[in-house]
């Protein structure tokens, strides 16, 4: 992982120098950005766990034959999952004491959640069954505004530094 890593970030730096030769001023924006290793991390993961959602879409409305609600739903318990134990893990790196901690810590994450999941189903709803949009180009957007909104609702309420 560490070696991947490593690469990811040359990659990136030389990225950012050459946005520098063009924009010295974005150029510092995006090394103070790609600096902030939480934010990096967690846009890492968030973009796995998007990827976990959006392929456990497809299998859950094309192989298993689901409709696009429950399809929706099946998706977004397999993601939070997913997302839970990742962000834990790699980007926020809590450590509970004890079971009844981890279990509020896990609570939490997926009360804050079940909020996204509320608006990812309206919108969802909205964009595919009333407006007949695409629904794998509509999930994709979707995700993206659930991901800004999860890093808010995990930096501010559930991954709190003690």
């Amino acid at each position: 992982m560490k070696t991947i890593w490593k690469g990811i970030d040359a990659l990136a730096r030389a990225v950012i120098r050459l946005i520098g030769k063009v924009s010295p001023k974005l150029a510092d924006m995006c090394l103070s950005l790609w600096n902030n290793t939480e934010l990096v991390s967690y846009l890492f993961v968030g973009v796995a766990t998007t990827l976990v959602n959006y392929v456990m879409y497809y299998l859950a409305t094309r192989p298993m034959g689901l409709d696009v609600m429950p399809g929706t739903w099946v998706a977004w318990f397999v993601a939070v999952l997913f997302g839970y134990v990742a962000n834990k893990k790699y980007v926020f790196h809590t450590h509970c004491e004890n079971a009844a901690a981890l279990v509020r810590e896990a609570g939490s994450f997926f009360a804050m959640r079940l909020l996204s999941l509320g608006m990812e189903t309206v919108l969802m709803y909205l964009l595919v069954e009333m407006l007949h949009l695409n629904d794998l180009a509509m999930k994709l957007l979707v995700n993206i505004v659930v991901i800004i909104l999860n890093y808010v609702f995990s930096k501010l309420f559930i991954f709190k530094k003690k």
